[in-house]
């Protein structure tokens, strides 16, 4: 019922307060902070640029002069609202000549950081026109705000702190003709109340058209705005969020002051108590599962090498590709208990033609969920919480259409903690190998497993076998009529594995460890290592006061002979002797003085003393003793 009233306002609200007549001027909100707004509009007439503003819609008692730009024949008026109070609702009216908009209200953002607060945005791109196919921006903006209405009432624009457009606004930024009416007409019931910020698409072409309507220099670098790159990037705070509005095009993706730039900002953030998460946007991802054509490694190779540096980086958003994708990307540079993935987030359904799985689709292992729909994303933040959780719309396609069903959500909780150690269970059979291991342990459930094998236990460097899997792998639909997407992982038991033949070595021993990413990101700690023998036994190694570690022999029971490894951890020398029951001495002592390493010895079996029976082999340094047990065959078993 709560909802259906606040519908019912809200169509009151915009029947009588935004919903905008041809003629009237049809506001966009840009570039905000806690005390002032740009106002920009479209007007021909160019006798004067104002806006009146003031508490509430029947008293406007403010009025600020602007001015205007002839855009290459679109005459484009903009005022900036200074002296403002930070978290508090006005109302205003833009006035050019004889031209006047219709009262809209708006919120300027917050500066405290009183308890309790949010900062929430939607994330949304790709809404360009096509000459071929029109566009379906006029219904993604409607489904936004009938989204915003129900959640936050008829009053959405003072719970709501910007619209991200992840860009390709208009299909070519190179004619001046299409800017109104493929994006300032369709946004305005929303552009009218909310600022949208935008990361420039390849469609805007760098055009002096596009910087001519944004106003972002005041969020551009001191240093950057007297040069070309005035814009083209650019950084701005919203309580304890920084948000980086990125240059993914070519040619400006690699510019050198772009990612000095980048590293300065992160940097500063990095050591700021007043953010707690950054989130940077651009148009191109690195990786597309719908549309691998739209693959930018330069997005990886500058932006993700940066981002990994810095904790605070918790989301990359996108768009490029026309359709709805989010996983995580992985961070190589661990940085303690904050180490945690890289959320990506490719909301490209904002309008423009969809991208439809193919042929050409790639199942990529860092994309969880593909769908090929119309779409947008709100993410809502906790401020005292250092968190988010985020919500995922779904509008169909246009021959399936859906009503904003929510199709997808994640979160991530800066302080939450890190799954606990996992363990190792049991290796059952050979040939095929089974791999068993605890249930997760944590605040958080399970979202994916990683899986190590290597021949050199103990070192993970170069693994024979290195998989993750996730509880979930969304990739393409079951077709029409109902384009149900499939988890391709639906049923997987992350908590057993079984290795693919061929990858063990039969005369081989092998090391096994297992760790657990919860939802929020994080990893575990990698379980202890266990070992892995061709008939499929796990045993652990003896470990003597931390400065020796002594393996199993193998094989054991031995006929022909056998091999004992063992590490060193202190440079110390050591002697390996052999006894039997008795404690008479059957083999060595062999003496070395050792560095810190891994070492091998070969026991022989024939023409040695080693008659079938048990033996020990005794590792002593200079600190500790190491004892196994060795059975040579024959008896004693």
């Amino acid at each position: 019922m709560k909802n259906h009233l606040h519908i019912i306002m809200t169509l009151i609200w915009l029947a009588t307060t935004c919903q905008i007549a041809v003629s009237q001027p049809k506001p966009y909100l840009q570039t905000p902070t806690p005390t002032s707004i740009y106002i920009s509009w479209h007007s021909t007439d160019t006798a004067f640029t104002q806006v009146r503003y003031g508490s509430s819609a029947s008293a406007l008692t403010s009025l600020t002069q602007g001015s205007f730009l002839n855009n290459s024949g679109k005459i484009w008026h903009t005022v900036k609202l200074t002296g403002l109070t930070p978290a508090t609702t006005y109302f205003y009216r833009c006035i050019s000549g004889a031209d006047s908009s219709a009262v809209f209200p708006f919120r300027t953002q917050p500066s405290s950081s009183a308890p309790g607060q949010h900062v929430r945005f939607v994330v949304v791109g790709d809404s360009r026109n096509n000459d071929t196919i029109p566009t379906y921006l006029p219904v993604v903006c409607e489904n936004i705000l009938q989204t915003l209405v129900a959640k936050y009432g008829a009053d959405w624009y003072n719970s709501v702190n910007l619209v991200m457009h992840t860009g390709d606004v208009v299909w070519s930024g190179s004619d001046i003709n299409r800017f109104e009416p493929e994006y300032f007409t369709p946004i305005a019931n929303l552009s009218c109340s909310v600022p949208f910020m935008v990361s420039i698409g390849n469609h805007e072409h760098e055009s002096p058209h596009y910087f001519n309507y944004m106003k972002y220099t005041d969020f551009t670098d001191p240093e950057i705005q007297t040069t070309r790159f005035n814009q083209r990037f650019y950084s701005f705070r919203i309580l304890n969020c920084e948000f980086l509005g990125l240059n993914s095009n070519s040619g400006l993706v690699s510019e050198s002051l772009q990612h000095a730039w980048l590293e300065k900002v992160l940097a500063i953030s990095d050591t700021s108590k007043a953010v707690d998460l950054v989130f940077p946007f651009s148009h191109h991802p690195y990786r597309s599962a719908v549309w691998p054509e739209g693959d930018g490694d330069s997005v990886k190779i500058v932006f993700f090498s940066t981002f990994e540096k810095y904790h605070k980086v918790v989301q990359y958003s996108c768009g490029h590709a026309h359709c709805y994708e989010q996983g995580v990307w992985e961070l190589t540079q661990l940085q303690a208990n904050l180490q945690h993935g890289l959320r990506l987030l490719l909301s490209g359904g904002g309008g423009a033609e969809l991208t439809r799985f193919g042929t050409h689709s790639r199942n990529y292992p860092e994309i969880i969920k593909a769908i090929d729909d119309y779409c947008y994303a709100i993410i809502d933040v906790d401020v005292d919480a250092k968190s988010y959780t985020a919500e995922a719309y779904t509008l169909g396609k246009p021959e399936h259409p859906i009503a904003n069903k929510i199709f997808d959500t994640f979160h991530f909780r800066m302080n939450q903690p890190p799954p606990a150690q996992p363990q190792l269970l049991e290796v059952n059979g050979w040939n095929p190998l089974f791999l068993n291991s605890s249930p997760m342990s944590g605040t958080d459930s399970c979202m994916s497993a990683e899986i190590q094998v290597t021949l050199t236990p103990g070192d993970y460097t170069n693994p024979v076998l290195d998989t993750v899997r996730n509880i979930e792998n969304v990739f393409e639909n079951t077709g029409s009529p109902d384009f149900t997407p499939i988890n391709k992982n639906a049923g997987i038991n992350l908590y057993s594995f079984k290795v693919p033949e061929g990858k063990l070595d039969s005369n081989a021993r092998h090391g096994f460890r297992i760790r657990y990413r919860d939802m929020n990101l994080k990893w575990s700690p990698w379980s202890e290592e266990k070992l892995i023998y061709p008939n499929g036994m796990a045993k652990m190694p003896a470990v003597v006061s931390g400065d020796l570690v002594l393996w199993q022999n193998h094989p054991n029971p031995f006929a022909g002979g056998t091999t004992v490894n063992y590490d060193i951890r202190t440079a110390q020398h050591i002697a390996v002797t052999v006894t039997d029951l008795s404690g008479r001495t059957v083999y060595g002592p062999v003496d070395r003085n050792l560095k810190p390493g891994r070492y091998s010895l070969e026991i022989p079996g024939e023409g040695s003393e080693l008659s079938p029976g048990i033996y020990f082999l005794r590792l002593k340094g200079e600190h500790s003793t190491a004892i196994i047990r060795m059975v040579k065959a024959g008896s004693g078993r």
